[in-house]
């Protein structure tokens, strides 16, 4: 008897050892230790924990870095024919479907600000991939804040014509520039640029822009009398 159950039982560690071969050769180690697991009593195995490594991270690709509209287009790449979650600072705000090719395509709306974007692809059978690469998105609709100190629009300078420009805006991601000529911004978002002065009327555009490209635009005008 001792005999019989001794085969009966090399065969079914034989059998086991073929199943696991199979399963990794399919599915991974991962999956095959959790089977293991599950056989010797240590915790149960859902399908879709033995599974998640099968389903691969979807793609996103590039995403533009700053804009002043409040929606923008979103393209990528996962498995064919499954649905795609596309997650905004945190919150999921749209499910596309990817094609036979494993595309898919659609558009979100940002908030106003820093936004996060990635996508997570969830099979039919409610398999859910690890997040894609996560993208950031500056969206600004309005013009940044611009203010000229000093000298005053239409002042007149007599004697010396070395002067300087002065003025501030309010947000660190701002630039500025006069008659073309990038400005030095200070950590205290002040500026002060050295010009010199022709005799009688000189014109300076001065412009103030962020990365979303809105910008605000002021003529100032400075005399000057020897």
């Amino acid at each position: 008897m001792d005999k019989k159950r001794n085969i009966k039982i090399g065969v079914f560690y034989s059998l086991l050892t073929v199943s696991l071969v199979v399963i990794i050769f399919m599915f991974g180690i991962k999956a095959a230790v959790g089977i293991s697991e599950f056989l010797q009593g240590r915790k149960p195995v859902s399908e879709s924990s033995l599974y998640k490594d099968s389903v691969s991270t979807p793609q996103l690709y590039p995403i533009i870095e700053a804009t002043n509209t409040s929606e923008i287009n979103i393209e990528g790449i996962t498995i064919p024919n499954e649905t795609v979650d596309i997650y905004l600072n945190d919150l999921n705000v749209k499910t596309f479907e990817s094609n036979a090719d494993g595309v898919f395509k659609g558009s979100i709306n940002l908030a106003l600000g820093i936004n996060t974007v990635y996508a997570v692809t969830k099979t039919h059978n409610e398999q859910i991939s690890d997040p894609s690469k996560t993208w950031t998105v500056f969206y600004e609709k309005d013009p940044p804040y611009l203010q000229i100190l000093e000298p005053e629009n239409g002042a007149l300078v007599k004697r010396n014509n070395s002067v300087s420009i002065k003025g501030e805006v309010r947000a660190k991601t701002s630039k500025a520039m006069i008659n073309d000529h990038l400005v030095i911004i200070d950590e205290n978002l002040n500026f002060s640029y050295p010009v010199n002065l022709n005799e009688g009327e000189n014109k300076f555009k001065i412009v103030c822009f962020d990365p979303a490209q809105n910008q605000t635009e002021l003529e100032w005008v400075i005399h000057f009398q020897p």
